[in-house]
């Protein structure tokens, strides 16, 4: 058997050095940027944004002093990159012909790989370039057309500006998961697949490292979005969750998040919690429009910032001046406004609002969480998670739904946060009150539902406890009391009015199973006419 002898400790290579990259959650998906000295791949269909991405790369390292060098081909000449880099903020004309340089290889491609590879390298040392960036390597691929070649191309620059200390990155027209053009990109250090595809009438771009040697990447696609700031990376929130480590939490904090309560201020309501919301759990508040979810939530996030707790609202539905005017309507104004006002006496409540229309689920969580770092938040209030189970099911498939809020449960438990989610439901209940088929109700700990009834002319707003799965509850149904300018009222009831209550509630599933049973009907006789 050969013996293989190993180098001696003190002529190993020390440990890689990692440049940051300057795309916001990039770094964070490849394991900590890009590795110094390294060869790089972007590959991409056209209109994916490599050109961009690698752009980007460029002009962040040269304003961290850095000598940038950017070499085209036959797929864009020096002048149309730079007109279509000055589209992006991120582009700077004070740092073209100094700390970036442009040259076009197109008058040395006829002369041959030897050739190429020779002018190459003479002008990487001419300026003396810390990252080097070919742009549309596809275009050298198709006037050789010799695998070989262009492997051994690759090869050799790769090696010389290793040991020049340079990076390297090269961008290619390609299918990222098309082996045919794996062969040429073995010896690549990192190889990084840019997506575009069109579902109906929407485009999604997405990003994925295939490969970083000596790193663990965050695997899978994530989201990329492009606008004039250039290119953002959200993370995707599965394979971010994941990553984390649970690792030293100590052992008492378990019993500590489920012995403390995050209450509502109110006592009558906690009461009947068993104290208050356990803390580091998710709660999910059901009901129909207009029996009070949004209200309760104010409640929850305003007795939060009265404990002298951070508190993020995420809303989707209402406008912040809605919002305002509805919690003005319920005596809540004054306090929402302090809660929000910025400067030492206030800010501790944040909202978030994004509009419904389109949204991308992993960018939603990617600034909630950079949100919870900055304000350490230790309530959420999501109004309503629907318009999240939407966009994860419109961006990705209703497959990914369970796995995105099972993650988005995970990271907030992580961050030490309790999460109160809304949901709306059908005015009339089904035969049962049941949730199991609820992906949220399901990952939840507590549900809480709110309906509403009529009685001899009058509203009533009725208030359960469905599930507490770490607390002892209060079982029965209860009154809950909107009052104009005095706000959200538990009040006590005697037995009569109890028992009253109660009848409502099941008056209310008794209609809801009425309307089930002629619905099903109506769908088995075709013939019959719906009322």
């Amino acid at each position: 058997m050969q013996q293989i002898s190993f180098p001696a400790p003190d002529s190993m290579p020390g440990p890689q050095v990692f440049e940051p990259t300057g795309i916001p959650q990039l770094d964070l998906v490849l394991g900590g940027g890009l590795a110094r000295s390294k060869l790089v791949v972007l590959f991409g269909p056209p209109g994916s944004g490599k050109t961009t991405l690698a752009g980007q790369i460029g002009f962040a390292a040269a304003k961290r002093g850095q000598k940038v060098l950017i070499l085209t081909t036959f797929s864009e000449s020096t002048m149309k990159l730079l007109q279509h880099l000055q589209y992006f903020r991120f582009y700077d004309p004070n740092l073209i012909g100094s700390s970036v340089q442009v040259f076009s290889l197109q008058q040395f491609l006829a002369q041959g790989v030897s050739t190429l590879y020779q002018e190459i390298a003479a002008t990487v040392s001419q300026v003396q370039a810390n990252l080097v960036i070919l742009d549309g390597f596809q275009g050298i691929r198709d006037i050789y057309r010799d695998i070989a070649a262009t492997r051994q191309l690759i090869y050799n620059l790769g090696m010389r500006l290793s040991l020049q200390g340079t990076t390297m990155l090269i961008t290619t027209e390609a299918d990222p998961r098309d082996p045919e053009h794996f062969p040429e990109m073995t010896t690549a250090d990192a190889l990084i697949g840019l997506y575009s595809k069109l579902e109906g009438v929407r485009t999604f771009r997405s990003l994925e490292v295939l490969k970083v040697r000596g790193r663990a990447p965050l695997v899978g696609r994530h989201s990329l979005h492009m606008d004039e700031g250039g290119i953002q990376i959200f993370p995707r929130l599965e394979a971010r969750t994941r990553s984390l480590t649970f690792e030293g939490w100590p052992a008492s904090s378990t019993h500590t998040a489920l012995s403390e309560r995050a209450t509502f201020g109110l006592p009558r309501l906690d009461s009947l919690l068993g104290g208050g919301l356990t803390r580091q759990t998710g709660t999910l508040l059901v009901g129909s429009q207009g029996t009070g979810k949004t209200l309760l939530a104010f409640q929850f996030a305003l007795a939060g910032v009265s404990q002298g707790e951070a508190v993020l609202f995420l809303g989707f539905r209402e406008t912040g001046e809605q919002l305002m005017q509805k919690a003005d309507a319920f005596g809540m104004g004054t306090h929402l406004r302090a809660a929000l006002a910025t400067g030492k006496a206030g800010g501790k409540l944040l909202l978030q609002r994004w509009e419904p229309v389109e949204l991308d689920p992993d960018q939603v969580a990617t600034h909630l969480l950079i949100a919870l770092e900055q304000t350490n938040a230790r309530r959420v209030v999501i109004d309503s998670i629907a318009e999240l189970e939407r966009a994860v099911e419109e961006s990705s498939g209703k497959a990914r739904v369970p796995d995105y809020l099972a993650a988005l449960m995970a990271a907030l438990r992580a961050q030490g946060v309790t999460l109160l989610a809304i949901k709306e439901i059908p005015r009339l209940l089904p035969t049962q009150i049941d949730f199991s088929a609820d992906v949220v109700a399901v990952l939840a700990e507590n549900v809480l539902l709110t309906r509403q009834a009529i009685h001899q002319g009058y509203l009533y707003r009725l208030f359960s406890v469905l599930k507490m799965r770490f607390s002892a509850y209060d079982y029965a149904v209860h009154e809950m009391v909107l009052a104009p300018a005095q706000g959200i009222q538990f009040p006590a009831a005697d037995e009569g009015r109890q028992a009253m209550l109660e009848r409502l509630a099941l008056q209310q599933v008794k209609v809801g199973e009425d309307i089930e049973h002629l619905s099903c009907s109506l769908e088995g006789n075709p013939g019959a006419s719906k009322p």
